[in-house]
């Protein structure tokens, strides 16, 4: 069980300080979290997305130019995510 004090809210009271009971990774990679507020006992679920944030098409390393291979950098973050 681990406490969260940078989480949501509590849907009901509006409390900071929720319980984390359970975590799923979905196969998008995502993150389904159960949470449990220890002031009212109010159950409810939150979904963290994984982000690649990178422009599209190119980027600059040293003043130049170098394209992106996309296939590499996806089957990178899928490895990276991959349950165990």
């Amino acid at each position: 069980m681990a406490v969260n004090r940078l989480g949501p809210p509590c849907p009901e009271c509006g409390s900071l300080t929720t319980d984390i009971k359970r975590t799923l990774r979905t196969s998008e990679g995502h993150f389904l979290r159960t949470r449990v507020c220890p002031s009212c006992g109010h159950r409810f679920n939150t979904l963290q997305h994984t982000e690649i944030v990178a422009p599209p098409g190119s980027f600059q390393r040293h003043a130049r130019r170098v394209s992106i291979n996309w296939r590499l950098l996806h089957s990178y973050f899928a490895k990276l995510v991959a349950p165990c």
